[in-house]
């Protein structure tokens, strides 16, 4: 069992370094370009999973897509993601880079994309600025109070945003607190506004 969590980090240390090294020598365009192909795999990868998203992607103000990667050992685990937030009113694109720490028991390592639903200008403004600080877990299953619409399956995470998860790779157990931050890319965003 020992040997499986060690080999998990490794993997997950590896891959956020390969991600940080191709980031680096990229330019600003390319790092754009993989950032909107990533964007349509998890949208596909989320829907697979959970149908209702697709219908619901039509009625929101705006959405992100975020993949990730974490890596929990001991008392202290730490997640790093890119990703990309659309507003469908507006068409604006703005690339989001997400740091999450969270202190408790935790091992183990995995991949995992994130698609935010965010229903209206107040929640987006607040969400693409970095003014959002997640934390933990609030309601399976809410109305957005808007339009309408159930966001099943997705997961209230802050005033106006909800979340759906979908781990892809890895294996990890944890009982913790955990702090979750999303803000700009600024070099990336310079051009693309």
């Amino acid at each position: 069992m020992k040997k499986i969590f060690s080999q998990l980090i490794l993997f997950a240390l590896i891959l956020m370094t390969a991600s940080t090294v191709f980031a680096a020598k990229a330019t600003p365009d390319e790092q754009r370009a993989e950032l909107d192909k990533m964007s349509e795999q998890v949208l596909e990868r989320i829907y697979k999973k959970y149908p209702a998203a697709e219908s619901i992607m039509k009625d929101v103000y705006a959405y992100s897509t975020i993949s990730a990667s974490s890596v929990k050992f001991g008392f202290f685990g730490d997640d790093r993601g890119r990703g990309v937030a659309v507003n469908n009113e507006t068409g604006k694109r703005v690339y989001l880079k997400m740091k999450e720490v969270s202190v408790g028991v935790s091992v183990g390592a995995k991949e995992y994309d994130l698609l935010f639903l965010i229903a209206n200008k107040e929640a987006w403004d607040n969400f693409v600025s970095g003014k959002i600080k997640f934390g933990s877990e609030v309601s399976a299953q809410a109305s957005d109070g808007v339009n309408g619409s159930t966001f099943a399956d997705a997961t209230l995470v802050a005033k106006g945003v909800w979340v759906y998860q979908l781990d892809k790779k890895g294996l990890a157990f944890e009982l913790s607190l955990k702090g979750a931050k999303i803000s700009p890319y600024k070099k990336l965003n310079k051009t693309s506004e």
